[in-house]
């Protein structure tokens, strides 16, 4: 239940960034570093849960594959809070042109569809 919350999360925000990238530029500019450092840490914390979750259903090498990526998710996850580093990664794609948002729109979109085809 939880994992198709997760997957549907994805696919309306995927398509919302793909429609009006600009809403997620404007949200980065305007936040301050430590509410998106935080924000950052609980959408890698949920990403990574999701990505355990679904390689518990799974069965095969794929399985062992996500879930080693959704542990190391968590751990990066803990120390994207500390790290001077995502100060920066903020910076840098709050920069970026449009098309990267629209290109991470999609990107969204393809996770939510795994995340429910999975569930």
């Amino acid at each position: 239940m939880l994992t198709a919350i997760v997957g549907w999360f994805f696919i309306i925000f995927g398509v919302l960034f793909l429609v009006k990238p600009e809403i997620l530029r404007k949200k980065l500019q305007k936040k301050g570093v430590k509410k998106l450092k935080k924000t950052l840490f609980f959408i890698a914390i949920i990403v990574s849960l999701a990505l355990i979750m679904t390689s518990f259903k799974m069965s095969g090498v794929w399985a062992k594959i996500i879930a080693i990526l959704g542990i190391i998710g968590v751990f990066k996850a803990i120390f994207l809070l500390k790290a001077k580093a995502a100060e920066k990664m903020i910076e840098w794609s709050a920069k970026q042109p449009v098309n990267v948002f629209r290109a991470g729109g999609l990107i969204y979109i393809i996770i939510g569809i795994i995340i429910l085809r999975s569930a």
